[in-house]
Order: structure tokens, then sequence, then C-alpha cells
């Protein structure tokens, strides 16, 4: 059994002060940072969101996940990554993982945790919840996600029109994760199915460069940021 314990830390959506104070005494109690990361060039908005809570002298290593559908050249990097937080956990008495929003949704720390679990049954393991974009996005937007017997959908897009078709039978707002993958794609689906009413796209919520707009539509032909969302709602009549 390795020594240390774990924390998957959820770190909020881009803003310091969203790091919940549980999430806050995790990180100052860890010696040892673990940064994913999904190319080695790109900057950790993660590491940046916590910096005022990291305590002296601690170790940041970061780890690879590449963005590719290679299933097997992921599990390769899963493994290797398990492997180095083991070794971690052997010399260090805390080792934080941090995942941007929450570590259960849509985060490598879940495949991460299934590996090590796998090598080491007996790890020490603490998650933390973190605010997801979406809450955040909403919370900036001022307007609620769903009430009373509405229902909500959160999906990573790309997405076929049949599969939003049948969605949208039962749903009155989607939240569109990772849109800067298919954009276009996305706004097309919205227009096709008369489901494009209350449509607000937000980027790096929470952030310094923080950027939303009631009008996604007339952002067509542009870069849409990575740490980008869309909140649509169906129009009430």
């Amino acid at each position: 059994m390795v020594p240390g314990v774990l924390y998957g830390v959820g770190v909020g959506p881009g803003e310091s002060s969203l790091i919940t104070e549980k999430g806050k005494r995790a990180l100052s109690a860890s010696t040892a940072i673990c940064v994913p990361k999904s190319k080695a060039e790109r900057e950790s908005v993660a590491l940046t969101v916590v910096k005022p809570y990291l305590s002296a002298g601690v170790s940041v290593v970061e780890l690879l996940f590449p963005m590719t559908r290679n299933e097997d050249e992921l599990a390769a990097h899963w493994a290797e990554a398990a492997l180095k937080v083991a070794e971690l956990l052997a010399e260090h008495q805390a080792v934080s993982f941090l995942t941007i929003g929450d570590p259960f949704l849509y985060s490598t720390f879940g495949y991460l945790l299934q590996d090590l679990r796998r090598i080491y049954p007996e790890v020490r393991v603490e998650v933390i919840p973190g605010v997801s974009s979406f809450n955040a996005a909403a919370a900036l937007l001022q307007i609620p996600l769903v009430e009373k017997n509405e229902r909500l959908a959160v999906v990573p897009v790309p997405l076929s029109l049949a599969e939003f078709s049948g969605l949208a039978q039962y749903v009155d707002t989607f939240v569109f994760l990772k849109v800067s993958a298919a954009f276009e794609q996305t706004l097309d689906l919205l227009e096709k199915s008369g489901f494009a009413g209350d449509a607000y796209l937000v980027s790096r919520c929470g952030g310094n460069d923080e950027y939303w707009t009631n009008d996604p539509f007339s952002l067509r032909g542009q870069t849409i940021d990575y740490l980008s969302l869309l909140i649509v709602k169906r129009r009430k009549s």
C-alpha cells in the first residue's frame, strides 16, 4: 500500500475564489501537485487557479493526456500517469490532482483513479468536488438552468441531429460542452431543429478573459476558445 493520500481537487471553472475551503486545505497540505495537460506547451488553467493556495516549495508534476480518440494511446497515458502518481504518493504525505470544474464531470481524474486502484487497490483517496463550468456560467448570465419540472441535459459535442432530436423531446435546457470541437456543426443543429431560442455562449468563465454573448450565431467563422460552452433554453410560449 502506498503511504500517502491522493486528493482529487475540483478547482472550479477558472476563478481562484470559487475553490472550496476543503479544496484549499487539501492544496495547502499537499507537497506535490499533479497537473493534467493535453499539450506540453499549453498553459495550465488549473495550476494558475490554485497558485494562491500552494505551499512554498511544492513539487508540480505535469501529466500528459493527449487530445486523441485513440483508445490504446489514451490507455497507455492513463496507466503511465497512475504509476507516476503512485511514485509521488510513496514519496509525499499528500498529493493533489487538479481538475478544472469537478473531478467526476468529464475529467481525466476518473480514468486515472481507475488505473491507480487497479495497481494499488488500497490507495487512500479523497475527492473534493468543484463548481462546474455551467453552474458558474448560469450565475454569470443570471439565468436559471431549470425551474419547476423542467429537464436539463449536459452533452459533449459533436452530436448528430438524430441524437439531438431524440433528447430534445424531453429536455428544456441543453448545456453543450467542448463546443470548440464542433461549433459550426452545433449551430447548424440548433437551427435545423428549431431549438435556437435562447442561446448563450460563455468562454473562460471566471477568468480574466471571460467572455459571453447571447448571440453565438454571430460568431460563425471565428475560432472559439477551447474553454467554451453553450447554454440553450427552449423558448417559452
